[in-house]
């Protein structure tokens, strides 16, 4: 019996609401070994889940070399076994989309989803796919908590990857307990089906994985009762060690851009220098057969140290600790984006509306983009609140206080300095437009008034020039 495995080693990543853990897997024999594994607690261990997941993958030897796959946690995401006809790839999407709608209430613009061809059944026709989707913030969450990976071959749930591995085994995989003790996902005819556990006794790993496949000696160090926490990293490497992870990449949900492995990029590297070094050399074999000059050997010798020099560049920029490091400044500048004005930008907006005849009468507070202020003045100013909530930043206005006190109004206002939404920005931009053109029928009707006031004193004029 050949091995099932394709490939020598992988890593998984899992996560959760509150933990991390990943494992390294290699191949050995006709099954699969942990040869390292780590678990880590959010809030204990980082401090962002980005950085949790980063460090669990380098605690157990990740390189840019290694096939990664990640799977996120068990919210918001669902999957289906379908029987479908042999189809064309862009016939069988078409007919998946329409089947999508069947399995979930959300209209398909808020999903993301994706499906993963299994092997046939013997005397079936049919064709067996399993269907799985994902919300799109979810999806959008199990990113930003890779952002600091170097690369990931693929990122899906861990029960999506059942088949053909363990296709004749229920597995079993742990919920929150002590509400949810979990679920399995037993084989049947017409697929997965999934049953919720009686909660009676905790599964143990042992009970989901087939006796042989995975040897687990390096989850020892850890108790009974934790290990069942790494049958979902477990299953998703011992998918990625199979060729079934390369024929699902052009189904399965597309990962961005950057998260694409960049395998072997020194030796690719190398290849085109010594491409470029023959060429060069037979180049100048060339013209020293047509014209024996030294010049061409000092050409092919400036050209063969440049090759060089680019060649140490792209074997820095290769380097784990290059390359991560730009992952971890590249983060904090994400995490550093501001999301809404600072304080000046949000004091000068006040000082712009408050009238010349007004002053603040106490400090200016600001409080996390929570803005407090009073004014006083000889009268009430009733239009403050609109001139303020007009602001483009500024919003949720509101008067908490109007009193009168010896001849002098004093005005309590509150608001929240934040950008304006687009329905609020295009409802600014109409009442500019209206005030200009009431400002424009304005001025029209004082040219008309004065132009009619010159045309009467004219005929006034006239009419004493005339008796005189």
């Amino acid at each position: 019996m050949s091995s099932p495995f394709t490939r020598s080693q992988a890593i998984a990543v899992t996560w959760s609401t509150a933990s991390c853990h990943a494992v390294r897997l290699c191949a050995e024999g006709q099954g699969a070994r942990i040869v390292q594994c780590w678990q880590g607690e959010l809030g204990k261990e980082g401090a962002s889940l980005a950085e949790l997941v980063l460090r669990a993958v380098r605690e157990v030897g990740a390189d840019d070399q290694c096939y990664l796959v990640a799977g996120g946690n068990g919210q918001g995401w669902g999957m289906a076994d379908l029987e479908m006809p042999p189809l064309k790839a862009e016939e069988l999407r078409n007919a998946l989309g329409f089947e999508l709608r069947k399995q979930t209430p959300l209209p398909p613009e808020k999903l993301r989803w994706g499906y993963r061809v299994l092997p046939r059944v013997p005397g079936r026709a049919s064709r067996r796919i399993r269907l799985y989707y994902v919300r799109t913030e979810n999806w959008n969450s199990w990113l930003k908590a890779m952002e600091g990976l170097h690369h990931a071959d693929a990122l899906l749930p861990a029960p999506v990857a059942l088949d053909p591995l363990l296709a004749e085994a229920p597995f079993l995989l742990p919920g929150d307990p002590p509400a949810d003790p979990g679920y399995a996902y037993a084989p049947s005819p017409a697929g997965r089906i999934v049953q919720p556990l009686s909660g009676e006794a905790p599964p143990a790993l042992s009970d989901t994985l087939p006796e042989g496949l995975c040897r687990t000696e390096a989850l020892e160090k850890y108790p009974q009762e934790e290990r069942m926490a790494f049958a979902a990293p477990i299953l998703l490497g011992l998918y990625a060690m199979t060729d079934a992870l390369g024929h699902d990449q052009s189904t399965a949900i597309p990962l961005p851009e950057r998260f694409r492995a960049r395998r072997h990029l020194g030796l690719k590297a190398l290849a085109a220098c010594l491409a470029v070094a023959l060429l060069a050399i037979f180049a100048y074999g060339a013209a020293g057969y047509f014209s024996g000059h030294a010049l061409q050997l000092r050409q092919l010798e400036q050209a063969i140290r440049k090759t060089s020099g680019e060649l140490e560049e792209l074997q820095r920029q290769n380097d784990p600790k290059y390359t991560e490091r730009a992952s971890l400044l590249r983060q904090e500048l994400l995490d550093n984006i501001p999301t809404g004005p600072d304080f000046p930008t949000v004091l000068l907006a006040v000082t712009r509306e408050i009238p010349k005849t007004h002053w603040v009468a106490d400090p200016f507070e600001w409080r996390n983009g929570k803005v407090s202020f009073r004014i006083q003045g000889p009268q009430k100013e009733v239009e403050l609140s609109s001139r303020l909530e007009g602001s483009p930043y500024l919003g949720d206005v509101t008067e908490r206080l109007s009193t009168m006190n010896g001849g002098a109004y004093t005005q309590r206002f509150e608001l929240t300095a934040r950008y304006d939404t687009p329905l609020e920005a295009q409802l600014r931009k109409n009442r500019e437009e209206e005030l200009r053109q009431k400002e424009e029928e304005r001025k029209e009707r004082e040219r008309k008034a004065k132009l009619a006031e010159e045309e009467a004193e004219e005929d006034w004029e006239e009419s004493e020039e005339m008796e005189e």
